[in-house]
């Protein structure tokens, strides 16, 4: 089950890192448990990030690495996000779907050890990777 949650997860990695480099971003992938998932960047603006996936309306990131993500990016000058994408499951005949939520990890509050992700509070003040890659951040 483990191995089913890494591999999910750094598939995405790929995924966002791919899709981040089309459109003309450099980035940086750290595989493993550094910190960050993702180093990526245009033109002076710099971002760092903790990928996430999930099928499930509700998700729980530790503290820890929320941590390491917010020391990180402060000592490196980057905007700290968690990408989280939420696959969601299909209703009736359609087919399955997934959006890729940004969350500002400045804005979450902790539940003890873990962070709680409850996609209908998150959803409200999540970035989409429009105003990442249009540099609609500030």
């Amino acid at each position: 089950m483990k191995r089913q949650l890494y591999k999910k997860g750094s598939n995405f990695e790929r995924e966002l890192k791919k899709l981040f480099e089309n459109k003309g971003f450099a980035v940086i992938r750290s595989a493993g448990s550094h910190g960050v998932d993702l180093v990526v960047g245009k033109k002076g603006k710099i971002y760092a990030f903790e990928c996430k996936a999930t099928s499930n309306k509700k998700f729980y990131i530790s503290n820890d690495d929320v941590d390491k993500l917010i020391n990180f990016s402060e000592t490196f000058g980057a905007l700290p996000y968690i990408a989280l994408k939420v696959t969601k499951s299909p209703e009736s005949n359609q087919r399955l779907s997934s959006e890729i939520l940004f969350i500002n990890p400045y804005l979450l509050i902790s539940s003890g050890k873990n962070y709680s992700l409850d996609y209908h509070k998150i959803y409200p003040i999540s970035e989409k990777i429009e105003d990442i890659i249009n540099n609609n951040i500030y």
